[in-house]
């Protein structure tokens, strides 16, 4: 993947902070300084995702979050990432920036934003064709959005790398994120858990027995 700064930049801050709250001063500094290094040796072996893939910040936002763990040395537990991802997603700045949608207003946001992906891997797909294969159920439910995705070059690198310990908080920032834009995730599978779908079906917080 190409490497865009800018992620960096903007999160390591707010992960620096997490650590220092959680684990101490030392281990935070020791995270953000070799995580940046990190950050850059991910990205110079993640598969390149294409030129104007509107999902490649998903990416970029799960290799910070590796690298800074990879940095501590894997001194802090795999599985209580999430609890550092959290408080970056919960973060003044990013509950702002996330708030800016309510999915009770908008409850197709995402199936529309996953159709314009779907538009881009079908120009593109065979260019990179290491990406997300996102598929829709029109069926499936009324309320919100319904879709999944049969293929995540995430937990496939993550997989490669040997890091695979990292996915389940790397995946619970899902609902976390959807949770800041008043509404609610439910998921029955990920494919880091071995299934062979991840899927995502997400209501406005305010549907009462979504169907």
């Amino acid at each position: 993947m190409k490497y865009v700064g800018i992620y960096w930049t903007l999160f390591a801050p707010l992960i620096k902070k997490s650590i220092t709250k959680r684990y101490g001063r030392e281990l935070a500094d020791i995270s953000i300084k070799k995580g940046k290094q990190e950050y850059r040796r991910l990205l110079e072996k993640a598969d390149d995702l294409g030129k104007g893939n509107p999902m490649a910040s998903n990416a970029y936002f799960a290799y910070v979050f590796a690298a800074a763990w990879l940095g501590s040395g894997k001194k802090i537990p795999a599985n209580e990432m999430d609890k550092v991802m959290t408080d970056v997603l919960e973060s003044k700045l990013m509950r702002t920036f996330f708030g800016m949608t309510d999915l009770n207003k908008s409850p197709k946001k995402w199936y529309n934003d996953m159709k314009k992906y779907e538009s881009w891997y079908k120009n593109n797909g065979k260019a990179y064709p290491v990406n997300w294969v996102v598929n829709f159920d029109e069926k499936a439910h009324k309320d919100g959005s319904y879709y999944y995705f049969s293929r995540c070059p995430i937990c496939e690198f993550c997989q490669k790398e040997g890091i695979m310990e990292l996915m389940p908080a790397l995946c619970s920032t899902d609902e976390v994120m959807f949770r800041l834009q008043h509404g609610r995730l439910y998921r029955e599978h990920t494919i880091a858990n071995g299934d062979p779908v991840c899927d995502y079906w997400v209501v406005g917080d305010k549907v009462k027995e979504p169907s």
